[in-house]
């Protein structure tokens, strides 16, 4: 990682996602109206592997981003550097969602999330 972590720096980085499916309930005019909406959730699905499906790989059907910006970083006396952060998704179309909270790590943990995805390489299938 090249870019400094301080205060204003933005890091986006390739995220796996998963197409979902879930029900959505509103009212309209003549009552309640259910559909099913598609969706995308960051992460991947892990899929048993081999012939008594001893082994796993994981699987997503897209890759998105995450997007992390840096609100300060602060170092408490004796205590480990915090880094204060928010975190957005991007999906695979291109639409960010995801809450502005403010998150909080350790500096060290902050470099680990800010290097992509974090549990083994993912296969990319196909969007559905």
């Amino acid at each position: 990682m090249s870019q400094p972590i301080e205060a204003g720096a933005v890091f986006s980085v390739t995220y796996p996602f998963m197409r979902i499916e879930y029900e959505k309930t509103e009212w309209d005019g003549e009552g309640v109206a259910e559909s099913v909406v598609k969706s995308w959730k960051p992460g991947c699905e892990y899929v048993p592997r081999g012939p008594y499906g001893e082994d796993h790989e994981g699987v997503c059907d897209g890759e998105g981003r995450m997007v992390l910006t840096v609100v300060e970083v602060f170092k408490p006396g004796k205590y480990p550097a915090r880094v204060f952060f928010t975190r957005q998704w991007v999906d695979p179309e291109g639409r960010t969602f995801g809450k502005n909270n403010l998150r909080i790590m350790t500096l060290p943990a902050f470099k680990r999330r800010a290097g992509g995805w974090f549990a083994e390489p993912y296969t990319v299938g196909e969007q559905v």
